[in-house]
């Protein structure tokens, strides 16, 4: 019989077979004989199935691994924009507390007028130091004018007016000079600017006394500065050379003028001389 011939009958027996097989594993006759094909095979099917476990966890792991990235750069995001935002609202709180100062200033002065005005720009070199404001002639500046910020304290004059620009010479510029008053002793003097940036009380007399500590004020003569307003504080007496005829201390400035946003012009004041 040919080999072709023979492909039928073995199709069909293999049909007869299979169908026989699925029989006998219906009436349960097979069980025993299925129980023992299965024992050899029992560890690899373990085996089969902890690697695909293994599979389905380590895929699961590197998942998690992915979102916890993900999630971990959302809440660095997160924390950045709410630094970001912290130190915006630090900053606003700054300067709604010096805009609150200065607004005490004007209520507790109803006699006196002001302009307020925001530093825009700083200007220093070895012999010149200024502050430059945002407002001029046409808001009523004028050269001469003192200028305060918070807590009263003088920080300069305005030495040129434009129609919306004003450059202020500050206490410490080495051409300033303003009257003076030690709030203790009562003793005058003259503050004056110099060259390192300090400053200097001088001609103070001889008989005063001139204490560590002590308030200098403004002393209002010449009619130019009102009287009161704060200028620093003494740091210490300076030894009188022998012959010299007057005292000097060293003063710090109340305010550091790099530090300033808003400060208020003085425009007019009860007992103001008009400027020469």
């Amino acid at each position: 019989m040919r080999a072709g011939s023979r492909r039928p009958w073995n199709a069909g027996l293999a049909i007869g077979l299979s169908l026989a097989l699925l029989f006998l594993h219906g009436l349960g006759w097979l069980q025993p004989v299925e129980e023992i094909v299965m024992i050899p095979l029992t560890p690899l099917q373990g085996i089969l199935s902890g690697i695909g476990r293994g599979a389905v966890e380590a895929f699961a792991f590197l998942r998690e691994i992915r979102d916890l990235r993900q999630e971990a750069q959302r809440l660095r995001d997160q924390v950045e924009e709410l630094r970001t935002e912290n130190l915006r609202l630090r900053e606003l709180a700054a300067e709604n507390a010096e805009l609150r100062a200065l607004l005490g200033i004007v209520r507790e002065n109803p006699q006196t007028t002001f302009v307020a005005a925001t530093v825009i720009g700083y200007e220093t070199d070895p012999y010149l130091r200024y502050l430059i404001l945002d407002v001029g002639t046409r808001q009523g500046v004028r050269e001469g004018m003192p200028v305060i910020t918070r807590g009263s304290a003088l920080i300069g004059r305005i030495a040129e007016a434009g129609l919306n620009r004003s450059r202020v010479r500050l206490l410490t510029d080495a051409g300033s000079q303003v009257g003076a008053l030690l709030q203790t002793s009562r003793a005058t003097g003259i503050v004056i600017g110099q060259p390192d940036g300090s400053l200097l009380l001088d001609f103070v007399n001889p008989d005063e006394e001139i204490l560590p500590g002590d308030n200098v004020l403004t002393s209002g003569i010449g009619g130019q500065i009102p009287r009161a307003l704060v200028i620093g504080q003494v740091t210490e007496r300076l030894s009188a050379g022998g012959g010299e005829p007057f005292q000097r201390a060293r003063v710090r400035p109340a305010v550091d003028p790099r530090r300033i946003t808003y400060v208020l012009v003085i425009t007019s004041f009860p007992g103001m001389e008009p400027a020469p």
